[in-house]
């Protein structure tokens, strides 16, 4: 037969004021780390949404030639509010339509210019999208326009590099064959490292 020993009287339930501070504190450390890293995070998805945008217009632009008979179609940068080609600084925005060089002078003038598709960057994190010197058959202006044909004919060739406050090494790039093909890389075509405005 065992005997119950008396022992001491036991603590009150609940939490110390040091214990609750510690813990507070400990909380804080943690998720003061976890901030930055949700910064990034929301970089990382601007930059990616962008990246995916350009693929997506240039897939489009390669559909509208073949649906419009082999007519080119025109992809460039957009300045508000005029909704003109501006040439390298896509940042505001592009658009794909259709072009009818009616002066014969090889430049996409506003009013030779139909946008059929606008697209516009996510906003916030400082976002830059900046068209490379496209060349294309026979060369079209502004620089930083790229023409699409259908067809397997060959069209304009360069790279977008898509760029945000934190400079180069999160930079990505979209590169554009001449068949109008693009992908999304992390290096020119070239395998060198992207630059950033």
């Amino acid at each position: 037969m065992t005997r119950k020993r008396a022992g001491t009287p036991g603590r009150p339930g609940g939490y110390t004021l040091v214990e609750i501070a510690v813990t507070l504190a400990m909380a804080g450390i943690v998720a003061s780390l976890a901030v930055p890293s949700l910064g990034a995070l929301a970089r990382n998805e601007r930059r990616t949404a962008a990246v995916n945008e350009l693929l997506v217009t240039l897939q489009a632009a390669r559909s509208e030639a073949i649906k419009r008979g082999g007519r080119p179609i025109v992809i460039c940068g957009l300045a508000p509010p005029a909704q003109a080609c501006t040439g390298h600084d896509w940042s505001a925005g592009w658009a794909l339509g259709t072009w009818n060089d009616a002066d014969g002078d090889a430049t996409v003038d506003p009013a030779e210019f139909r946008p059929l598709r606008h697209f516009t960057p996510p906003t916030g994190g400082g976002l830059t999208v900046m068209a490379g010197n496209f060349t294309a058959s026979p060369p079209i202006g502004p620089a930083g326009t790229i023409l699409v044909k259908a067809f397997g004919r060959r069209t304009s060739n360069g790279t977008i590099t898509i760029c945000d406050d934190r400079g180069p090494g999160a930079a990505r790039a979209v590169i554009v064959s001449s068949l109008a093909r693009a992908r999304a890389s992390s290096t020119r075509a070239n395998g060198k490292p992207l630059t950033c405005p």
